[in-house]
């Protein structure tokens, strides 16, 4: 109970404790899924209790978050944009409750936001599109028109024209998350119509359709992201570009235990640890040598991109 952790003056033997408010189950397989085991993993390396809430509604997450607060905890991990209101709305009365928003642009003395840099995300699968492109035509497939996909498009074509001039980028929507089949639709389409061979996007199940699209033709490839994906078609995906959760999540408990919590936007890429490649997939070994090398310069801060979207 909080009123014990309180009667305990010393930080050196209180007990930590994280929570996280989820729309959906958390063993979605997907999203959910992974933001969840991002929170655990994180608070077993910084040494956090945790607990969770699961199928919220949207109108149940204002006393949601105030219950958590109420109950003493340290951290409230909100893992979207789409609780922003609610947070902000409940932040102000709990000084001592910190909250972190996944892909949140908020901030406040208790607030911080933590995303992975798409730009960077981008950049890094379009230097690989570039390099191994045959076709000097390349396929981004977006969700939905949101600023994440926006970032990452930007990021993208910034990364082929670094290895490729001369390479084409087609962008296509697909204006949905979980629509395979015009996944599928789209990467036909982009093929024959304009002959795409490196496909990259950021639309969660479609991104699955777009590979069973080119998966029909010779010589055509995706580039996957954001977990490791490479089993589910090893001849066809090049790599995965990895978010990892753990090291984002983190980021809220580490400063949550140093007392820096707060007030901060942080977008994490190479350089923090939360951008990381995945399996280097046969198809892309002629090229593995030349984008290392490119990912390690990114690392070392030796590149500059532009995050200024048009």
């Amino acid at each position: 109970p909080a009123t014990e952790a309180e009667a305990k003056p010393a930080d050196a033997d209180k007990t930590w404790k994280v929570a996280m408010i989820a729309n959906a189950p958390i063993a979605d397989g997907g999203w959910n899924s992974a933001c969840y085991a991002g929170m655990t993993g994180a608070a077993e390396k910084f040494g956090f209790e945790t607990a969770y809430s699961e199928n919220v509604a949207q109108t149940d997450y204002v006393s949601i978050l105030t219950e958590y607060a109420n109950m003493g905890f340290d951290l409230v991990f909100a893992p979207g944009n789409e609780f922003t209101d609610a947070v902000m709305e409940v932040a102000p009365s709990f000084p001592k409750t910190n909250f972190l928003i996944l892909n949140g642009d908020a901030k406040a003395e208790n607030v911080m936001s933590v995303k992975a840099d798409n730009t960077q995300m981008g950049f890094l699968a379009g230097v690989l599109a570039g390099l191994k492109t045959e076709t000097k035509k390349i396929g981004f497939v977006g969700g939905m028109e949101i600023t994440t996909a926006k970032q990452c498009i930007n990021g993208f074509e910034q990364g082929v024209a670094y290895t490729n001039e001369d390479a084409e980028v087609s962008v296509s929507w697909a204006n949905s998350w979980d629509d395979t089949a015009k996944g599928k639709e789209i990467a036909m389409s982009m093929i024959s119509t304009n002959d795409v061979d490196v496909f990259f996007g950021t639309a969660s199940a479609v991104d699955v359709g777009v590979r069973e699209g080119l998966s029909g033709f010779e010589n055509r490839w995706g580039i996957a992201q954001p977990g490791e994906s490479l089993s589910q078609m090893p001849d066809r995906i090049l790599t995965s570009i990895i978010t990892d959760n753990v090291a984002l999540v983190g980021l809220g408990l580490e400063k949550t235990k140093d007392g820096t919590f707060g007030d901060a936007v942080i977008e994490a890429g190479v350089k923090e640890g939360v951008l990381y490649l995945g399996e280097i997939g046969e198809s892309m070994k002629d090229q593995e040598e030349a984008f290392k090398a490119i990912f390690e310069d990114l690392k070392a801060g030796k590149i500059t991109i532009n995050y200024e979207l048009k």
